[in-house]
C-alpha cells in the first residue's frame, strides 16, 4: 500500500493487485469476515438476504438487486468500498488481514454440517391465522381450511429468547436458550432428554427446557411469544422438509432453520394436470388460487408451488422431477417495478432465469399480476367487490335486487 504524493490518496502496487486477485473469492471473504451464511444445496445464502448467493467457485450473486461478481464486486456493491480499497482489503494491506486458508476451510466444513429441521410449536388454536389469511389477506376460507387439514399451514409460536430444540415422545416442545441471552437465563435448570425433529425421527439427546417453563416466562413478561403463519412443504412421501414463517403483525418472514428449498409449499400437487403455476411465496400461491376460484378459471385445478423467494429454482426443479407429466410452466412472479417501490425487477430476473433453465423442455408462459403481486390483486379485487355490493344494497323497504358479479376483473 502506498500513498500518492500528488493527491494524498492510497493506491495499490502490481504485487498487491495480484494478491487481491488470488484472494478474490466472495465465499472465502464472507466466511473470513463472519457473515451469517446458510447452506442451501450447493450454494450458500446470506441469512439476512436470501437472494444473496455465494458459490464454492468464488462467485457471488445478489439476485434481488441484479448484481454479481466475485469478492471485489461484493466489497464494492455491499460494503461500499471503492475499487482501490477493495484491492487493498483483499491484498491484506489494510487493517484486516487477508483471509487465512485454514480458517476458511474449517468454516466451510462447519457450514456443511446439516442443521436439524424442527417445525415450530403449534398454537393452542388457529383463530388469528384464519383471521389474518381470510380477512386481512383475502384468501379463500375453503382453501385455508383445506390446507390446515393437510397440515400445510398452521399457527406457530416462536420466542424472543429461546430456540426450539425438538419434541419429546409425547409431542411436547422443548427449548434451549439463545446463546446471546445465556446470562439472563443462566439459573434456569436444564433437563437432559431425548428429543426428535419430527414424527419421532432424528433422535438426539440435549439439555433443554420444557415448553411450559417458557410459557411461564411469557406470562411473567420475561420473554415474548410471536404468533406466525407456518407454511410447510413436503416430500412426495409426505415428510415435512421445508417451512417458512410469516408474522401476522409486521413484515417478518424467514425460512425455518434446516429447511430444504427443494420441497416448497404446494397446492394441488397431485392434480391430474400437465401445467404447474409458480410463485414467489405461499401467500401468493394461495392468492392466485383464490382468484382462479372467484373467476372460474381452469387454472384452479393446476398444481401451484412456491419457490420460497426468487433466488433459486430448486423447488421447481424438484417438482418437475417428481411430476414427469408436466409439460407447461406458468410463472406468476412479482412485478417488482420502481412504481411499486422496487429498485430491481427481481421477479422479472427470476422469470428470465426460469426461461433459461427450463425453456428448452417446457412451454413457459408468464402471467404477471397487474399490481405488485397476486395478493395485492386479490385484496384489491375483494375491496372493489365489497364497494360494489355496498352500492347495490337495497333500502330496507325496497325489494331485494338480485345482481351478478361485475365483469372486467383480472383475466385468469
Amino acid at each position: 500500500m502506498a500513498v500518492s504524493r500528488k493527491t494524498g490518496k492510497l493506491y495499490y502496487t502490481d504485487e498487491e493487485r495480484e494478491t487481491a486477485l488470488r484472494n478474490n473469492s466472495a465465499l472465502e471473504y464472507a466466511l473470513a469476515h463472519n457473515y451469517n451464511l446458510v447452506r442451501l444445496g450447493n450454494s450458500y445464502h446470506l441469512k439476512e438476504h436470501d437472494s444473496m448467493v455465494f458459490k464454492p467457485d468464488g462467485t457471488w450473486f445478489w439476485n434481488s438487486q441484479g448484481k454479481k461478481g466475485r469478492a471485489i464486486d461484493f466489497l464494492m456493491a455491499y460494503e461500499g468500498y471503492s475499487y482501490t480499497d477493495a484491492i487493498l482489503e483483499l491484498a491484506g494491506a489494510q487493517e484486516v488481514p487477508a483471509p487465512k486458508r485454514q480458517e476458511i476451510a474449517q468454516s466451510m466444513k462447519d457450514l456443511e454440517k446439516p442443521k436439524p429441521f424442527i417445525l415450530p410449536e403449534k398454537a393452542a388454536n388457529y383463530r388469528r391465522m384464519f383471521a389474518y389469511l381470510v380477512k386481512s389477506r383475502g384468501i379463500d376460507h375453503e382453501l385455508v381450511s383445506h390446507l390446515e387439514k393437510e397440515n400445510k399451514i398452521y399457527q406457530g409460536i416462536t420466542y424472543a429468547h429461546f430456540d426450539i430444540a425438538g419434541y419429546d415422545g409425547h409431542g411436547q416442545a422443548w427449548y434451549t436458550v439463545k446463546e446471546r441471552f445465556a446470562d439472563k437465563f443462566k439459573d434456569v435448570p436444564l433437563q437432559k432428554i431425548t428429543l426428535y425433529n419430527r414424527n419421532l425421527e432424528g433422535a438426539h439427546i440435549v439439555s433443554a427446557i420444557p415448553a411450559h417453563i417458557v410459557h411461564d416466562f411469557v406470562r411473567s413478561k420475561q420473554t415474548l411469544a410471536y404468533q406466525n403463519v407456518v407454511m410447510v412443504g413436503y416430500t412426495p412421501q409426505k415428510q415435512p422438509y421445508y417451512a417458512s414463517l410469516r408474522a401476522m403483525a409486521g413484515k417478518y418472514k424467514v425460512d425455518v432453520t434446516g429447511s430444504h428449498k427443494e420441497y416448497g409449499f404446494t397446492i394441488n400437487e397431485n392434480a391430474d394436470s400437465n401445467t404447474v403455476c409458480v410463485f414467489e411465496s405461499p401467500i401468493e400461491a394461495m392468492s392466485y388460487w383464490s382468484m382462479c376460484k372467484e373467476l372460474h378459471s381452469p387454472h384452479v385445478s393446476c398444481p401451484m408451488i412456491s419457490l420460497g423467494g426468487v433466488s433459486t429454482s430448486y423447488a421447481l426443479k424438484q417438482f418437475l422431477q417428481d411430476h414427469p407429466q408436466i409439460q407447461s410452466i406458468i410463472t406468476g412472479l412479482n412485478m417488482d417495478t420502481a412504481e411499486n417501490g422496487h429498485n430491481v425487477a427481481a421477479g422479472q430476473l427470476a422469470t428470465d432465469r426460469i426461461r433459461q433453465e427450463f425453456g428448452s423442455k417446457y412451454h413457459i408462459s408468464v402471467h404477471k399480476p397487474n399490481l405488485n403481486d397476486w395478493n395485492d390483486v386479490l385484496v384489491n379485487y375483494r375491496n372493489n367487490l365489497a364497494a360494489i355490493t355496498q352500492q347495490l344494497q337495497p333500502a330496507r323497504s325496497a325489494p331485494v335486487i338480485h345482481h351478478t358479479q361485475q365483469r372486467g376483473g383480472p383475466s385468469l
